[in-house]
């Protein structure tokens, strides 16, 4: 009798464990999702749908993504009252703490990761020091930059100052025409939606080129590089150096909002 409750305890609690495991995967991710409402449901589709994922994790988080996703079906189905009542208050625009805020470096170049540096243009002096990820990760993973070094709240009609970018050449991006052993710079100066933006994206493409965007988000979403003006530069540049025609590079620039000039 004894065996018999202590197996049928044992099957419960691999059941209740397993159970634990396997759903709610997209639950416990729902703050990446931008929607308003089926957040955990998103949060897998966005999972499932992403070859990045599937290639990075081998495969193991969209499995659990699909295995999870009744589940948080049902779990988004309860929390709707919440979350429509979150999406139906009023939004305050909060500025991030000591005007900090985190830098995401993506790297599409096909190649190892870079270190980077970014200054300020008039002074040299340096304002984050981080390292590109194909998926980069929040907290001390990445970077941070406070805006305030570049603009101010109290008087708005005042430029942004410029900055630049650099990183290691001793890592070399997807096929540099350059044989210069110096370090790779390029300038940009944001616009005035730097004030709002809660994160900045530096994307790191083919032909060594680096474009900056202010991103209102404070997170990062992995669906941000397949926005179509991204996609577009990047098939253009990396067009360009499959050709060894990185040269011609510079007359490519990256059009949508939030992208620093």
């Amino acid at each position: 009798m004894k065996k018999w409750i202590f197996s049928t305890l044992s099957k419960q609690l691999i059941c209740a464990i397993l159970f634990v495991q396997l759903a709610g995967c997209g639950t416990l991710m729902r703050g990446e999702s931008s929607e308003k409402v089926y957040r955990g449901v998103d949060t897998d589709i966005r999972i499932t749908t992403n070859a990045y994922m599937w290639l990075f994790s081998a495969g193991i988080l969209p499995v659990f993504s699909i295995i999870s996703m009744p589940f948080d079906a049902v779990i988004d189905t309860l929390l709707l009252p919440v979350d429509l009542a979150i999406s139906n208050s009023p939004k305050v625009y909060k500025q991030p703490a000591a005007n900090y805020v985190p830098v995401f470096a993506v790297n599409m170049t096909g190649q190892p990761d870079v270190d980077y540096t970014i200054r300020k243009k008039s002074t040299g002096e340096i304002l984050t020091q981080s390292r590109t990820r194909i998926i980069p990760q929040a907290g001390s993973a990445s970077g941070k930059l406070n805006k305030a070094s570049l603009m101010t709240k109290e008087n708005p009609s005042v430029a942004p100052e410029s900055v630049t970018i650099s990183w290691d050449a001793g890592t070399r991006l997807l096929q540099a025409e350059t044989t210069d052993i110096s370090d790779f710079t390029e300038s940009y100066t944001p616009d005035e939606s730097l004030l709002k933006a809660a994160s900045i994206i530096a994307i790191f493409m083919p032909c060594n080129r680096v474009m900056l965007v202010n991103y209102e988000d404070e997170y990062y979403n992995y669906d941000f590089i397949h926005k179509q003006a991204i996609q577009d530069v990047f098939q253009q540049l990396q067009s360009l150096s499959e050709r060894s025609q990185c040269s011609a590079s510079g007359q490519i620039t990256l059009m949508m909002e939030g992208a620093w000039k």
